[in-house]
């Protein structure tokens, strides 16, 4: 919506420039009124790394992943969803510019329907027969996002970072310019990941490889080699099975889920491989869920009935969190129903079902939230039934287009198994020994430790960016997952996720974390220090952010605490 020279704000709170014209005008006058200003992309960081603060005497949004909307106040947060777009520079070569609100692929989230695979970067590059290098574990964040926080997939063979050139961005003056890797690298880097704190990235230029397909497998076994393991996830290795450390360096795509309860025990391990493109190919996509939309959808609504029955003591608060996984269980379901029989059965079949179970769901959450010891005894057989041993002969296995099955998560609903996390990167060659730790503290404290969720376990590659949780040297990633629907902040001093911070810091372990997931909410100053030992650039990244943004149109009270040490 722009009035002569003026790009007004929307009525969901948002600015949507179309140009990078009116992206500059929008930084511009954020200086001059004294405003802060950040740009959201798919909402899959928290809330308070996305957005501005709120306006005085107004409420922050929660700080959560998949928050929508901005803050209130009359600071500026900027969605750029008018503003995406591909343009091919070199096509025999593979080179592209991207516009920084498209999508990598489709957004599940997006209602108004207009975010769709076929608009998405990695479809349209596979027309032509490019691809990535390397993808995370989902495809609907937007380019600029995926790359502001440092975001990858699972892999010590294949990097991102070689498929990028160049760096358009919109300085705290309002002022467009490239930062090319060949030409500037040093300034390059420090722009790789920059949370939004050294401008808005408008483009970003690509090198495309050729297009590949991958061939894998999942398998789940116990965490023993004794009993079966195939990989010796907490030793030395030997005997013909790989050491973790040593598995993670050789397998070219993959990532490991850990159950770490007692009663549980066991990983699923996915791994992928490139294989080659061939003339006639018949895909067979990694299936997470079951392959129909109505039970997977069921699978995910029976999670979240139980993850929020286990992570809140209150039936009226895991009845209220349940309405959002209801409806949406409604929403998905019913659409699917109506392509295939018509509005009018798809009506038909939706109140035979509501009238048939969901009574049935009201008296199972009231009387496992009642009886919670006995919800407690329910999870182990939840899982054990979701995730049994594989048998050797049945061993699901996939082939498929590169874009579909890398990302493995993407079946996740990001409401019904809203999944928070700290993501904690930590020099490759520790893994042996925070393998140890992890176990004995799993094994000494029970569920206090462990939750009821699984660990995922993969790898970051080595990278040049200053601010990279990888910078120079292959890590281990460890990512300890929170239900978004649990009670309590688990970044908080009485939180769940400081004894890992700690238990780490105890042992002597150096790590780094995610910085669009959870950063310890306690001790900033500390903490600040702490990092700043461990990013060498830092300083550097500092100074530079202070001269790209001489007004802090791009520094909140969240930067303010985790970056400098200060609180507000």
């Amino acid at each position: 919506m722009s009035t002569g020279d003026t790009i007004a704000v929307g009525q969901d709170g948002f600015y949507h420039p179309s140009t990078e014209d009116e992206i500059c005008e929008l930084v511009r006058r954020a200086h001059e009124s004294h405003l802060q200003v950040r740009c959201r992309g798919a909402a899959h960081s928290l809330g308070h790394v996305i957005y501005t603060d709120p306006g005085e005497g107004e409420s922050p949004v929660p700080n959560k992943v998949s928050e929508q909307f901005p803050p209130k106040g009359a600071n500026i947060n900027i969605s750029l969803d008018r503003y995406a777009g591909v343009d091919w520079i070199d096509e025999v070569h593979g080179i592209v510019e991207v516009y920084a609100g498209t999508h990598l692929g489709r957004d599940p989230e997006d209602e108004s329907g207009a975010v769709t695979l076929e608009n998405g970067l990695l479809y349209q590059i596979f027309q032509k027969g490019w691809a990535l290098s390397d993808l995370g574990g989902i495809t609907h964040q937007t380019v600029s996002g995926f790359l502001s926080t440092g975001s990858a997939g699972g892999s010590l063979t294949y990097d991102l970072g070689e498929n990028l050139l160049a760096f358009r961005v919109i300085d705290g003056n309002g002022t467009p310019r490239w930062i090319d890797r060949e030409e500037d690298p040093d300034l390059f880097y420090a722009f790789g990941v920059s949370m939004g704190l050294l401008g808005i990235i408008s483009k970003v230029r690509l090198q495309l490889i050729p297009m590949y397909n991958v061939w894998g497998q999942e398998i789940v076994t116990p965490t023993d080699v004794t009993n079966g393991c195939p990989i010796d996830l907490f030793g030395a290795g030997g005997s013909g099975k790989p050491s973790l450390e040593q598995f993670l360096l050789e397998t070219p795509y993959t990532r490991i889920l850990w159950w770490p309860q007692k009663e549980l025990d066991r990983i699923a391990i996915w791994q992928a491989a490139r294989g080659q493109s061939l003339p006639v190919f018949d895909p067979h996509p990694y299936e997470q869920f079951a392959e129909t939309v109505f039970f997977s959808q069921l699978q995910q609504l029976g999670g979240a009935i139980l993850f929020n029955i286990l992570g809140n003591r209150r039936f009226r608060t895991v009845w209220h969190n349940l309405q959002n996984d209801l409806t949406r269980f409604h929403v998905r379901v019913r659409a699917v129903w109506q392509k295939k029989v018509g509005r009018l059965w798809a009506e038909i079949l939706f109140w035979i079902l509501t009238i048939l179970f969901w009574p049935d769901i009201f008296v199972l959450t009231w009387f496992f939230t009642v009886c919670r010891p006995c919800a407690r005894w329910l999870y182990p057989k939840v899982v054990r039934v979701l995730q049994p041993f594989t048998r050797k002969r049945k061993s699901p296995t996939f082939v498929d287009y590169y874009w579909r099955s890398l990302p493995m998560d993407n079946a996740a609903d990001d409401v019904s198994l809203g999944t928070e996390f700290t993501e904690i990167f930590i020099p490759v060659r520790h893994t042996e020994r925070v393998m140890q730790l992890l176990k004995s503290h799993f094994d000494d404290n029970g569920y206090q430790a462990t939750g009821y969720y699984c660990v995922e376990i993969y790898a970051g590659y080595e990278s040049e960016f200053w601010m990279s949780p990888s910078y120079h040297e292959h890590t281990l990633r460890i990512d300890i997952f929170w239900y978004i629907d649990n009670e309590g902040n688990p970044a908080a001093a009485d939180g769940y996720f400081r004894q890992f911070w700690d238990l780490l810091v105890e042992n002597d372990i150096p790590f780094r974390l995610h910085w669009g997931k959870y950063q310890p909410e306690y001790d900033y100053a500390a903490w600040a220090k702490y990092f700043r030992d461990k990013f060498p650039r830092w300083d550097d990244f500092l100074e530079l952010r202070r001269l790209r943004d001489p007004h802090d149109v791009f520094l909140t009270d969240y930067w303010r605490r985790h970056l400098l040490g200060e609180t507000v």
